[in-house]
């Protein structure tokens, strides 16, 4: 695998290389109305187009993300090679897996491999990704070690999702849809000049459904209510020339429904009649979801002299969530969870730009204080009743982390760019208020005293690169980078104090070549090959097994393993009218030293399929001279892969698997737009997680098809 990936995508970015000089006499003969528009991106910290930036890069507009249906961050996968999304507890926390890196774990104290940033917030757990997507002007999905520019737990990549800023100039968008399981959202923007120095735009979404694909056979009742509404209130003011402010506020609620778990059960015979029926699952509780959560950012940009601009960065977010979901998927009362999580985050950033001539240099300091206290609880009178009714886990993480950066770019010669960054981190963690409870009515008992533990790190990642461009539109780039996700405490239930130690960082040395080349006007063509050496990997797992109880997650270091890869994607605009977008990802993992018992040398790491695919076909035509038509196909394939490496049990394979969608739509004018769509228009039945508790194998499944009609509006 590893010899054949680099010998055909080598064969690939040579060959790019090889056309690009040759290709560039035909820059004037493509017609104007067929040219791709140059997509301008904020990666590293400034506006560059996509073709200077020496990363391997995914980028999706805003007009690609209504195409293809991305309605909130586990579909951004469906667009991009080597990218897993994917909730792993019900639909209330969201894993991020990039390249083969990425983190199971359910607790909410613990930080994604990848890191997701909003607006340039940083956002520090996953229980805080499950938002939906609104008026969002593009996403960034940067893969590989991100230890400059980025630095805190990017090991995997970054994620960065950027909503559309206020203009001077009048801006109203009104979308409104009705579909499948009585479902329908309204989403509205408005934003333009309030005064000469201050622009404002303001957008809501709202999102209802009545009914789901699910069906709890316990009472009967469908599942998959939706309530969520949410807002943003944007003020750029413009004090003088050389100051910019920018004030983004945003709040929002939930009030839906827990997907249901499909759990193989063990311990009772009822669910028998339903194991081949993947929508029918059974729960003795009302599965809830309810999440609250406020907050706000305040950028400042001066431009000190034409060559120096400062920006500062202040942001405070405020997350509520309190979940109930039923864990053995049953009527019995076994494994009823109750989640209750509360998160404060505040983070402060300065940075210096310096561009002048053949040097740029990004130089700044971060600082973040985040704290997330948790209330976990089971409900067990069905499965262990000598305990009482209820056990459960308490703690408090507070979490500081510091950091100062430096990244420089010199063009040493008129085609060469030699790259470097340096980042040191120092991150202090204390997790207290940390016991395990039983009992009966609300009085419990500590299983041990309430204990305190600490944990710190300081690190210095980083990279060196060099980009070499023999034309314009062409970049060829090489680059060794190292990042690292700092070491913590697993947020899991357990009955044994002794397992409450730190687990370590893990990092990651990556090398990667790569290539972005606008081959035509009308023919973008980006590829990359890689190669990591992963160390102290963090698993999340059944590594725990305590006596009398059973099968209990956790976190740890598992050892060292090593991924290689490829990928590449083409963007074509063939004739007017027609847009293609195909990518293809490949990659080979295995674990090269085990330190766990369980975790056997050779296997490959979770949600690591060896091969994805992804295309985007979109034509639109005159019908006349004030209707246009246009028709969207996209989908995206994935091979078969493990949800988990431990023990590597059979349950936890997922066979590969296709999902199609479609969309046709009808212009009028300038303004309206109408469209009817459907997402996994083949009715494909796949998994989405697997997952092993003390009762048997859970399973959560993606939807079946869905159909949408929708009315927009629009005025610029």
């Amino acid at each position: 695998m590893k010899n054949m990936t680099y010998e055909k995508f080598g064969i690939l970015i040579v060959g790019a290389v090889a056309l690009a000089p040759t290709m560039a006499w035909a820059q004037t003969s493509t017609s104007s109305d067929t040219r791709l528009e140059e997509i301008v991106v904020t990666a590293q910290k400034r506006e560059q187009r996509g073709n200077d930036v020496g990363v391997s890069l995914s980028v999706l507009t805003s007009s690609e993300i209504k195409r293809a249906g991305i309605n909130s961050l586990v579909d951004v996968s469906s667009q991009t090679p080597n990218l897993q999304m994917k909730n792993v507890l019900g639909n209330s926390i969201t894993n991020v897996t990039i390249r083969g890196i990425g983190l199971n774990d359910y607790a909410s104290n613990n930080n994604p491999a990848a890191g997701v940033y909003v607006d340039n917030v940083y956002l520090v757990s996953p229980a805080m990704l499950t938002f939906g997507f609104f008026d969002v002007e593009r996403i960034e999905v940067l893969k590989g070690p991100q230890g400059d520019l980025y630095g805190r737990n990017t090991t995997a990549g970054a994620v960065n999702i950027i909503s559309k800023k206020p203009t001077d100039t009048t801006e109203i968008e009104v979308e409104t849809g009705y579909g499948s399981y009585q479902r329908w959202h309204l989403d509205g923007a408005v934003g333009g000049a309030l005064t000469p120095t201050l622009d404002a735009r303001f957008a809501v979404q709202t999102v209802q459904q009545n009914s789901g694909w699910q069906t709890n056979y316990v009472n009967g009742e469908k599942v998959g209510k939706v309530n969520r509404t949410s807002g943003r209130l944007q003020l750029a003011w413009k004090p003088q020339g050389d100051v910019r402010v920018l004030l983004n506020a945003h709040a929002g609620y939930e009030r839906s429904e827990e997907m249901l778990n499909h759990v193989e059960n063990v311990t009772t015979t009822e669910n028998l009649p339903y194991l081949n029926k993947p929508y029918i699952a059974g729960s003795s509780v009302d599965p809830e979801m309810n999440v609250d959560s406020f907050g706000g950012s305040l950028t400042v940009d001066w431009t000190i002299s034409p060559a120096l601009t400062l920006t500062s960065i202040s942001a405070y977010e405020n997350y509520d969530r309190f979940n109930v979901r039923d864990v053995d998927g049953t009527s019995l009362v076994q494994l009823d969870y109750t989640a209750h999580n509360k998160i404060r985050q505040f983070s402060q950033e300065l940075r210096l730009n310096y561009v002048s001539g053949d040097i740029t240099l990004i130089g700044g300091a971060f600082y973040s204080h985040d704290v997330v206290e948790a209330r976990d609880s089971y409900s067990i009178i069905d499965f262990l009743p000598s305990l009482g009714d209820t056990v459960g886990n308490t703690y408090r993480q507070r979490t500081e982390a510091y950091a100062g950066f430096l990244h420089a770019e010199w063009t040493l010669a008129p085609k060469f760019t030699l790259i470097g960054g340096l980042r040191y981190t120092h991150e202090n963690k204390l997790f207290n208020n940390v016991t395990t409870f039983f009992g009966s009515n609300g009085n419990y008992i500590d299983v041990f005293p309430a204990l305190s533990r600490s944990y710190s790190t300081s690190r210095v990642s980083g990279k060196i690169g060099l980009n070499y461009k023999p034309v314009d539109d062409t970049l060829i780039y090489a680059s060794i980078s190292r990042g690292f996700k700092s070491g913590g405490f697993q947020g899991q239930l357990t009955f044994d104090p002794a397992v409450i130690t730190p687990f370590n960082d893990e990092s990651i040395t990556a090398y990667e070549v790569g290539v972005k080349s606008r081959l035509l006007p009308n023919l973008q063509f980006n590829a990359a090959i890689f190669d990591y050496e992963y160390h102290d990997a963090q698993f999340y797992g059944p590594i725990f097994n305590e006596p009398g109880i059973g099968v209990l997650f956790g976190l740890a270091n598992v050892g060292n393993a090593r991924v290689y890869g490829a990928e590449a994607d083409i963007i074509w605009r063939p004739v007017s009218g027609l847009d293609l977008r195909f990518g293809v990802g490949t990659i080979d993992t295995k674990i090269i030293k085990s330190i766990v018992a369980g975790v056997a040398d050779g296997s490959k790491l979770p949600n690591a399929p060896e091969l994805t695919l992804n295309g985007l076909m979109r034509y639109n035509w005159a019908l006349s001279d004030t209707i246009k038509a246009d028709i969207t196909l996209s989908g995206n394939y994935q091979s078969s892969m493990a949800f988990d490496v431990v023990l590597n049990p059979p349950e936890a394979l997922n066979d590969g698997y296709f999902v199609g969608n479609s969309e046709v739509g009808l212009t009028f004018g300038e303004a309206w737009r109408a469209s009817a769509s459907v997402k996994n228009i083949f009715d494909k039945r796949y998994k989405t997680q697997a997952a092993v508790n003390s009762v048997g194998w859970g399973y959560g499944y993606g939807p079946p098809r869905t159909f949408s009609v929708n009315l927009a509006y629009k005025f610029h």
